[in-house]
């Protein structure tokens, strides 16, 4: 009788098969152990122009989110930086530093919370700061401007809605947090020069809060500058360097104020729709729908033929009108949903729209309305556009 050891059967028969794998590895590849090791490196990303767009994904409300850094010149991604929920991001020093407040929880979606303000490098996208701030920054739709840069890139601002209405003042030249500053009832953050800020009240003025390094603050109300029932858009256009806010209501109508350090300079209302054009149904829509090249004064309205109250819902034209007097320059459709644009400031401006569905960047003449390019790819709901204002 014939005792078959069978551990002792399978360890020859492995030893025979990695022998002859082996050798056929020698055969096929002689020069195996000549191949030097690749290193990994990580590249540094060109240094920002006016072109640079950052495409934020807060992901319908999920707990974490990504910022994509994009090459608008060729349409490349440079890089992603993670954040928290709902984050706000901010570009500084001519597109040198991006700021991201975030919102984390220990448990991921539950437990103990933690907002802090990151700063990244925007070649290296190495984390340069990281500042603690109080648990109460405003959690709602990624509204751009609930979060600001000051002007002179000193301060980082933030509004809390609850327990109390309060912006908060962060030191970006001490990295720490100062004070909250209470505020009225008002929303958005608008920098302007000389350590000031204003906020957009119920009954439709303009709130200026001038503040010191230790967050003492003086306030005072503008006039009412739009009737009750003219309803504005949650994502007004507004520069950090012209200080110019550009902010349409429902139907098409654009009110428009200076921001400086004396107060509110407003402007005429301006209407982008012909009588013809509203009775046909065009209307704004989309989430940042409204953007404007500054040096041209060309102002850019994300819009389509829709019902009332849709304005938050993708739009598939843009129409170009003189920021200042409203006149027609030229009406492009885009041949996509699209929900939100921005124009680089240069003398070649490119118009980069988003479509969340799609999840991609495209790129467009801004003067022809003629597609360049596209970025896809771009995570789960990508919506948020963010470009350097005061590149050189």
């Amino acid at each position: 009788m014939t005792i078959f050891n069978l551990k002792s059967k399978l360890k020859q028969q492995g030893l025979v098969g990695g022998i002859a794998a082996a050798a056929l590895m020698t055969a096929a590849y002689p020069a195996l152990a000549d191949i030097a090791i690749e290193e990994m490196t990580l590249e540094v990303a060109p240094k920002s122009d006016s072109k640079r767009v950052y495409v934020t994904d807060p992901g319908h409300f999920q707990m974490t989110s990504q910022v994509f850094t994009i090459d608008g010149n060729n349409n490349k991604i440079l890089g992603m930086s993670d954040a928290g929920k709902l984050p706000h991001v901010l570009i500084g020093d001519k597109g040198n530093f991006m700021a991201i407040a975030n919102t984390w929880y220990d448990r991921i979606a539950r437990g103990n919370r933690d907002d802090y303000i990151e700063v990244f490098d925007t070649q290296t996208h190495k984390v340069t700061a990281d500042i603690d701030i109080p648990e109460g920054r405003f959690l709602t739709a990624v509204f751009t401007h609930m979060a600001t840069l000051s002007t002179d890139d000193k301060h980082m601002m933030f509004q809390q809605f609850s327990p109390v209405p309060a912006v908060g003042l962060v030191d970006l030249e001490e990295n720490k947090f100062v004070k909250m500053m209470d505020t009225p009832d008002c929303y958005h953050l608008f920098p302007a020069p000389e350590q000031n800020v204003y906020m957009h009240c119920r009954d439709g003025s303009m709130l200026k809060i001038n503040y010191d390094d230790e967050g003492n603050s003086t306030q005072t109300h503008s006039k009412v500058f739009h009737p009750e029932d003219s309803y504005m858009v949650n994502e007004p256009y507004y520069s950090d360097v012209t200080n110019r806010l550009v902010w349409p209501d429902y139907e098409g109508r654009i009110y428009q104020a200076k921001l400086t350090a004396d107060g509110a300079e407003f402007m005429e209302p301006i209407d982008v729709f012909t009588e013809e054009e509203k009775a046909e149904k065009w209307r704004p829509g989309g989430w940042q729908l409204v953007t404007v090249h500054n040096d041209s004064n060309e102002l850019y309205l994300l819009a389509d033929q829709r019902g009332k109250w849709t304005h938050k819902t993708p739009s598939r034209y843009v129409f170009v009108v003189d920021a200042n007097t409203g006149k027609r320059l030229r009406k492009f459709e885009l041949k996509h949903e699209i929900d939100s644009i921005a124009v680089s400031q240069d003398d070649k401006p490119y118009l980069f729209a988003a479509s969340a569905n799609e999840q991609t960047l495209y790129t467009f003449d801004a003067k022809t309305g003629k597609k360049i390019g596209e970025t896809t790819g771009l995570g789960r709901y990508p919506h948020i556009l963010t470009l350097p204002q005061d590149s050189e």
